[in-house]
């Protein structure tokens, strides 16, 4: 692979991490996405914290949680787990580069 898409499969095992950080707990925490915002993501490194809350309407439970590269983490309420998502681009020149 080359050295772009090692880069962003790389991005993507470090938010499937965080994810399943939170996945791996009981689920009445977990199914909390306010507490698990709060005692979880909110204090990570890999977190945007300041898009994340942007991102927050009003009265509504966090949804998603934005990540610095271009993933986030995505909350499902029929699965009550955590799973990723991509909110960034792809730069698809850069495959053929490396």
């Amino acid at each position: 692979m080359g050295e772009y898409l090692d880069d962003l499969w790389n991005d993507l095992e470090q938010t499937w991490e965080l994810a399943m950080k939170v996945n791996d707990l009981q689920e009445n925490e977990r199914s909390d996405p306010t507490k698990a915002w709060t005692d979880h993501f909110k204090t990570s490194d890999l977190v945007d914290a300041a898009r994340t809350e942007s991102e927050m309407s009003g009265e509504t439970p966090i949804s998603k949680v934005y990540c610095k590269n271009i993933y986030g983490i995505q909350y499902n309420p029929e699965t009550k787990y955590w799973v990723p998502f991509r909110h960034g681009e792809v730069d698809l020149v850069k495959f053929t580069e490396d």
